[in-house]
């Protein structure tokens, strides 16, 4: 492992969340931006997670192989030690107050990533992070992601401001939240799962609790 890799690891085990500036250049956000936008055209949902289209990589295969062979993937390799199990690519937009996602963590292990297309800060609704959460959850376990909880002065607060091209890195286990889109500017992102099959070994506990698992892995993906 290069010293780079070693000491972004070193991040991203102690704080559960690393950011790598202009991970992608200008060209690749313009053609990630097209695709995204091309597919998802005609789309009409109104539902409360309608600014998230996941299966990216099941409407153009350019982004199934982003998903499986993009610059991300030995970063993770690095990071997690072993291989990441890609899940679904996803495209996110936040244009309005209402799509807000209050702090929470995912019960998911692996890997999640997000790449600015735009210009994020708190203004526009940016994402942010509790860091070293990811080591401390029966404290957090009580967030969900509907119900309002001010973190806004905890100490270990971490606002991911983004440029286009940039790159964070969290585990779904970080708790993590991202606010209104208070000024309307443009905030889109593309966002990768890593978190292999959720649903591996429920269906032996009965369809109730394999149901209730699909929930909140389907809700869990939607933020």
């Amino acid at each position: 492992m290069s010293q780079k890799n070693a000491a972004l690891k070193a991040d991203f085990d102690r704080d559960g969340v690393v950011i790598i500036r202009d991970f992608v250049g200008p060209e690749a956000v313009r053609q990630i931006r097209t695709r995204a936008e091309q597919a998802t055209e005609g789309d009409t949902r109104e539902d409360q997670f309608s600014n998230v289209t996941k299966g990216l990589e099941k409407r153009d295969s350019y982004f199934g192989e982003l998903l499986n062979n993009g610059p991300q993937v030995p970063i993770l390799e690095a990071l997690l030690g072993k291989k990441p199990e890609p899940t679904t690519a996803s495209f996110f937009t936040k244009n309005e107050n209402a799509q807000e996602v209050h702090p929470h963590s995912d019960a998911l292990e692996g890997v999640v990533t997000w790449i600015a297309l735009d210009e994020v800060n708190e203004r526009n609704g940016c994402l942010q992070f509790l860091k070293g959460s990811h080591k401390r959850r029966e404290e957090f376990k009580h967030l969900r992601a509907h119900v309002p909880t001010d973190l806004s002065g905890h100490p270990d607060l971490f606002e991911a401001a983004m440029s286009p091209g940039d790159i964070v890195i969290f585990r779904p286990t970080t708790v993590h939240w991202s606010g209104p889109n208070h000024d309307r500017s443009p905030r889109r992102g593309f966002n990768c799962f890593y978190v292999g099959d959720p649903f591996k070994g429920w269906k032996k506990k009965g369809q109730k609790d394999w149901h209730a698992a699909k929930k909140a892995k389907h809700a869990a993906m939607a933020k």
